[in-house]
């Protein structure tokens, strides 16, 4: 990764930053990302960390616990990755690798499992994620998915707290 980019948890002064990211790379409004990034400071069953150059927000991601069916219908409880982003000017760089390893070092903390959701035909996201150790456990029909069904997946952190997942360093 290159090195004038910091991995750091969301902070106050990040959320305008990472609100105007999100609205402009995903082409979506604003709505909610605001608070939604603001609860991710102060509540302590999620957390978002961004990736910095310059103190300018260039990438998010977001890890967060969620109750029974709440990712989606059939999924279970648990810690799960969520919207991992990065500026389409610096990707390529590792930025989304070190996001997510950020996130797994923070969940991995507080759960021996953590998952994640994806449309089956997002086939980067899939090899993404099965390149970190994680698998996929189901298949289920959703309206979310391009291709009308959805892959859940999940990283089992390996006993003893000397060995990370594939790819996640211990901090």
């Amino acid at each position: 990764m290159a090195g004038s980019v910091q991995i750091e948890a969301v902070t106050q002064a990040d959320v305008a930053s990472a609100v105007e990211l999100a609205a402009r790379v995903l082409r979506v409004k604003p709505g909610d990302r605001g608070g939604q990034f603001t609860s991710d400071i102060t509540d302590d069953l999620r957390q978002m960390f961004v990736a910095k150059a310059n103190g300018q927000v260039v990438g998010y991601g977001r890890v967060l616990k969620l109750a029974v069916d709440e990712a989606s219908p059939g999924t279970p409880a648990g810690f799960y990755l969520s919207g991992v982003l990065v500026d389409p000017a610096w990707r390529g760089r590792g930025i989304a690798t070190e996001l997510t390893r950020a996130r797994l070092h923070w969940a991995f903390a507080r759960t021996g499992t953590v998952f994640y959701v994806t449309g089956a035909e997002n086939s980067a996201s899939l090899h993404f994620h099965a390149a970190l150790g994680f698998r996929e456990i189901k298949r289920f029909p959703s309206e979310r998915s391009a291709a009308g069904e959805q892959v859940l997946s999940q990283l089992v952190s390996t006993t003893g707290r000397s060995r990370q997942p594939a790819g996640v360093r211990p901090a």
